[in-house]
């Protein structure tokens, strides 16, 4: 990744490229895209088959394409993967899909980016089955307290929106784990980071430092 600046706030879970100068960002791509001939320092990426591209018939389709993006240097991380209940073709395929990108993770040794809408019993039936060393992070998660806790129990790390930012999950999970993101919001990562420190009661520094020391221990470096 090109550097440029001083970064203060990570945004682990974007669709843009455009950010603030003092921010670094993982972009998402969905399988068939590709990484961007030029884009702005501080930009790493996430690639994946996202559920809601799945057809009946196209997921071999995607796993080639989805092979030849995450060779690429600057994308870190396999996802959005997942399971969403109310979107998207039903069933196996899903199934099938999510389990790919999770060997896929392991074997590149890169973190696993989760989409999950209503299939919590499905991705612990996955990860009972995957027994990842690599760390699997819900995105977005806006589940309830007891939802997070009774996750973050068997082992997974979560990032949290802006309307993800409850007292109730941020008291359910271990901050050590913690990631902060935009997502599609259209919103500033700084705007979350400073809603997450109100809300968690961290100084501004303070809350710099945590989710730059958990993106450390996510990825094995620093930015």
């Amino acid at each position: 990744m090109t550097r440029s600046g001083n970064i203060r706030f990570i945004d682990f879970h974007t669709h843009s490229l455009i950010g603030a100068d003092d921010s670094a960002r993982v972009v998402n791509l969905m399988a068939g895209d590709e990484v961007p001939a030029d884009f702005p320092a501080n930009t790493l990426f996430s690639a994946g088959i996202h559920p809601w591209q799945l057809t009946e018939d196209n997921l071999p389709e995607l796993q080639t394409e989805l092979l030849l993006t995450v060779a690429h240097p600057h994308v870190v991380m396999i996802g959005e993967a997942g399971f969403d209940r109310l979107r998207g073709v039903q069933g196996e395929v899903q199934y099938r899909a999510f389990l790919f990108q999770a060997h896929i993770a392991e074997e590149v040794g890169k973190p696993l980016v989760i989409h999950c809408v209503k299939g919590w019993d499905e991705l612990r039936r996955a990860r009972r089955e995957v027994k990842p060393g690599r760390p699997w992070v819900i995105h977005g998660f806006r589940g309830s307290g007891s939802l997070a806790a009774s996750l973050a129990g068997e082992g997974f790390w979560f990032s949290l929106g802006a309307k993800g930012l409850t007292d109730e999950v941020l008291g359910s999970v271990s901050h050590e784990r913690l990631l902060l993101e935009t997502d599609d919001s259209g919103g500033q990562i700084g705007e979350v980071y400073r809603l997450f420190g109100a809300a968690a009661g961290y100084d501004e520094q303070s809350a710099e430092r945590l989710i730059r020391r958990n993106f450390k221990s996510l990825l094995n470096f620093s930015l």
